[in-house]
């Protein structure tokens, strides 16, 4: 897992998420959670289930007849994560799209939690799309914060 100074600037943890959206983008779902984390509290997640998640639009276990649905009307054979590298957007996307909250803790404890990420809008199969992944922001020893991945769904 990752870890930041206490201190680190929204920038960076933006830059951690969009390593780890790399990470995805080349289907390396081992590397994205080494890099960060699941929550305990959240799914178990592994990479045979975040690669799941993403394949099935942000349902681990889609129904077949859905997914050949959305696939549909997406026009793709596969949902996979797109990499923002190319992307003629990125910087907007970096800048709109992952948004650090340190002020709400949506009811997590002040002890552990100093907030969360949600990143909407996530890149998929060259789209940008409605799933969002959301990670906490915790507290990591004395001077140090990582993120945690909670999920990936539809917003």
């Amino acid at each position: 897992m990752s870890l930041l100074p206490l201190t680190a600037p929204d920038s960076d943890i933006k830059k951690l998420v969009v390593a780890w959206t790399e990470l995805l983008a080349s289907e390396d779902y081992q590397g994205a959670l080494a890099l960060i984390g699941p929550a305990s509290e959240a799914h178990d997640w592994t990479p045979a289930s975040l690669k799941a998640c993403i394949n099935g639009y942000g349902v681990v276990d889609v129904d077949e007849q859905t997914l050949r649905d959305l696939l549909d009307e997406y026009e793709v054979s596969a949902f996979t994560i797109t990499s923002l590298r190319e992307r003629p957007d990125r910087e907007r996307i970096i800048e709109d799209a992952i948004e650090v909250d340190r002020e709400n803790l949506y009811g997590m404890r002040a002890d552990r939690y100093l907030g969360m990420v949600h990143f909407t809008d996530l890149p998929l199969s060259g789209y940008l799309s409605d799933l969002t992944a959301r990670f906490n922001i915790v507290k990591a020893g004395q001077n140090r914060l990582a993120l945690e991945f909670i999920d990936i769904h539809v917003m």
